[in-house]
């Protein structure tokens, strides 16, 4: 019996395979796939992504805020004496 089914899994294999890729053909054929996205859904996204970029910069800036205002600004009359 072993032999037997050692010898008819190929073809059920192949068979199989063939009736999958027949299915699938006629699926995608009935139910094509979506459009690609649309110009104005690519400004949407890069001006929600402008939003965030934004929101990143602003955080930083408050978070080292202090360190930009605690450095003092060098006198420029201080370093042109001879």
């Amino acid at each position: 019996m072993g032999d037997v089914l050692t010898a008819l899994a190929p073809p059920a294999l192949l068979c199989a395979s063939g009736f999958y890729a027949a299915c699938s053909c006629w699926w995608r054929r009935r139910h094509p796939a979506p459009p690609p996205h649309s110009q104005s859904a690519a400004r949407l996204a890069e001006l929600d992504l402008l939003a965030v970029t934004e929101a990143i910069v602003r955080e930083s800036w408050a978070e080292l805020e202090e360190l930009y205002r605690a450095a003092p600004a060098p006198d420029p009359r201080a370093g042109s004496r001879p």
